[in-house]
């Protein structure tokens, strides 16, 4: 687990690079504030095959971290694999350019179903880890995780001019939470069968 963990904190700092230092190399409009990071690894994009890998790791590492620590516990680890697959697919599916130019409609539509997929498979998570949490604030913040995700996403759509500012603070907070949640939590012993 040792290893699967300093992979994962090692691809999470490099997310958080990536998602900061990339918007320099990427169009002269992008922006950190206005623009999501599904628009900086869009369609027709300059250099949006790093995010890309970035996501596509990230995604692999999760699902194999979460299977090493969910395994006796099916509905968090499918949860999980649910959306760390889903999350891999919008790396795959990439959005529609913000530039204007010729893009495939199908392949940007393809993205958002992912996208929506993966938050929704994530806030549930948090809601249903919280059931096999034992330690009282490991279960809060289990459930202010899955608030703040509903939260953030619902002013992304709300505040368009910062959604940028919204996303980049929502994944910073849940893939740290995700690996607090997998490397230092306490699970609460699964039922036998009878």
């Amino acid at each position: 687990m040792r290893l699967l963990g300093t992979l994962y904190a090692t691809l999470y700092v490099l997310m958080i690079i990536v998602i900061f230092v990339l918007p320099s190399f990427s169009f002269d409009g992008y922006s950190i504030t206005r623009n999501s990071l599904s628009e900086l690894g869009a369609q027709a994009t300059p250099k949006n095959w790093v995010i890309n890998i970035v996501f596509i790791a990230l995604s692999l590492v999760t699902a194999l971290l979460a299977t090493k620590v969910l395994r006796k516990y099916w509905v968090p680890l499918y949860l999980m694999y649910f959306f760390a697959g889903s999350f891999f697919f919008t790396a795959i599916f990439q959005h529609a350019p913000i530039s204007s130019g010729a893009y495939l409609e199908s392949e940007h539509l393809k993205h958002i179903v992912f996208s929506t997929f993966a938050g929704t498979a994530f806030c549930v998570y948090c809601f249903i880890i919280y059931l096999k949490l034992q330690i009282p604030i490991e279960r809060a913040s289990a459930i202010l995780m899955g608030c703040l995700a509903i939260g953030l996403s619902l002013l992304m759509f709300n505040f368009e001019a910062y959604k940028g500012i919204f996303q980049r603070v929502l994944f910073i907070t849940a893939f740290g939470w995700l690996f607090i949640s997998l490397t230092t939590f306490t699970f609460s012993k699964p039922l036998k069968k009878t």
